[in-house]
């Protein structure tokens, strides 16, 4: 997929996480959708923005997709990575690159039943599942995001989460977030 078919022509890095996430994974038989969340699908991203993806998968695929994880992570130079189940039905993996892009890569079986927020971009969809998930229900929002979801382990990703909003000048919500992280601790 073109950074112009994503609308990602002035995020030429972010761009390429897209594109080789799209191609680590749109050859397994048992991923059959992806889309783009957040910032990026909305247009509104900026360099510190992380390229969210959501694959849909079947046959329990979310559990084995280690080949298709380690084509994206191939010839990148990763700094901090993290990744784990948030249930039975879906996997994730969260990254931060040494340039200091970052992606997150969740995993889901078809039986989640998770539905989509606007906005979003599909990256691929071999079966047409996509339009059946979406919702009129806002995306979650980061003041709304709990801290501390994966221990010690998801600290650094905290924290980086925090650096991109103060970044934003988003100062409140970086504080906040911090409070929260602090209460867990």
């Amino acid at each position: 997929m073109s950074s112009e078919k994503l609308g990602l022509e002035h995020l030429p890095l972010q761009s390429e996480l897209v594109r080789s996430a799209c191609s680590a994974f749109i050859s397994a038989h048992d991923a059959v959708a992806a889309v783009l969340l957040g910032s990026l699908a909305a247009r509104k991203g900026d360099r510190v923005s992380d390229a969210d993806i959501l694959i849909f998968t079947k046959n329990n695929f979310h559990q084995s997709a280690n080949e298709c994880f380690s084509a994206f992570e191939c010839n990148k130079k990763i700094f901090y990575q993290l990744d784990g189940f948030h249930n039975d039905n879906a996997y994730f993996k969260k990254y931060i690159f040494n340039d200091l892009t970052s992606a997150e890569i969740h995993c889901l079986d078809l039986s989640e039943s998770l539905s989509i927020s606007k906005p979003f971009k599909v990256l691929f969809d071999k079966n047409g599942i996509i339009e059946q998930r979406v919702t009129d229900e806002p995306a979650p929002k980061h003041e709304d995001f709990p801290a501390y979801t994966n221990g010690d382990e998801g600290i650094t990703w905290e924290l980086f989460d925090c650096i991109k909003w103060m970044s934003r000048g988003n100062h409140e919500l970086a504080k906040n977030h911090l409070k929260k992280l602090v209460e867990q601790l």
